[in-house]
């Protein structure tokens, strides 16, 4: 059986049928002024970073207004980046926003607090080794719950309580050993 390879029409018009659907207005109004045009460029290198380092097609990650997440800049709050990497082999999509501690260099894995259900960080993913560890079941490391912000999770969430106590835990044991 032989498997053909889609040409680059065919996969440029199922690259901005995939945008169009996700994002309507910004891709309608991608090109109206030099902010929205700079928006869009930004965030197509934000996809073939990110795609670089998780070593999976770049057609396959979208770069959209994260709904929940706003970031200060000289004109005012600035929608953040919300990643959504789609898996073809199994369909799961992952998703993503920037660690505004390494800009442009790693993200932070999205996922559902056990405590609250909310999307919430959990990892820090710079390479898919990264990744890789936190998917690992035999895995040593924590998620990070010390870099989440109460406001990502839901009133009452036990368990951004409970990380909270233990990264507090470990750090005084780390300063008396």
């Amino acid at each position: 059986m032989t498997t053909t390879t889609p040409g680059l029409a065919e996969r440029a018009v199922r690259a901005a049928r995939t945008h169009r659907a996700a994002d309507p207005d910004g891709f309608r109004h991608r090109h109206d002024n030099p902010e929205t045009w700079n928006r869009w460029a930004r965030r197509a290198r934000v996809a073939r970073t990110i795609a670089t380092a998780l070593q999976v097609p770049v057609d396959a990650v979208l770069v959209t207004d994260d709904p929940h997440r706003t970031y200060p800049a000289r004109t005012g709050d600035v929608p953040g980046d919300l990643i959504t990497i789609t898996d073809r082999a199994t369909g799961s999509a992952w998703r993503f926003i920037p660690d505004h501690t390494t800009p442009g260099q790693a993200w932070l894995l999205l996922d559902h607090c056990p405590g609250c259900s909310a999307e919430a960080p959990v990892a820090r993913v710079a390479t898919l080794a990264d990744l890789g560890d936190h998917l690992d079941p035999d895995r040593d490391t924590r998620p990070v719950w010390e870099n989440q912000k109460t406001a990502d999770h839901q009133p009452g969430c036990t368990e951004l309580h409970s990380a909270a106590e233990t990264a507090a835990r470990g750090a005084t044991r780390r300063s008396v050993g």
